[in-house]
């Protein structure tokens, strides 16, 4: 985030509006983090394939980021 800040000031985007992004990143990155232990746990106890519930989740990243991009964008343009 230290240098986010800057980058984002000399952007010409709202500070806020940069930590919403990299939080949205990070969220999305830990859905399919296979170190995550929340995941890989849930996973174990369930008897599910990490390649089979990354297939079953691949449709909903893919619908998460775009609408995601299109909050961001929206956010910047007002």
């Amino acid at each position: 985030m230290p240098i986010l800040a800057p980058v984002s000031d000399f952007a010409g985007v709202d500070r806020s509006l940069a930590v919403t992004a990299y939080q949205s990143a990070s969220g999305i990155v830990n859905l399919i983090t296979p170190t995550s232990a929340v995941v890989v746990g849930a996973l174990a106890i369930g008897r599910v394939p990490y390649d089979r519930w990354l297939r079953f989740v691949a449709p909903l990243l893919l619908i998460l980021t775009v609408l995601i991009m299109a909050a961001l964008s929206l956010a910047v343009m007002l």
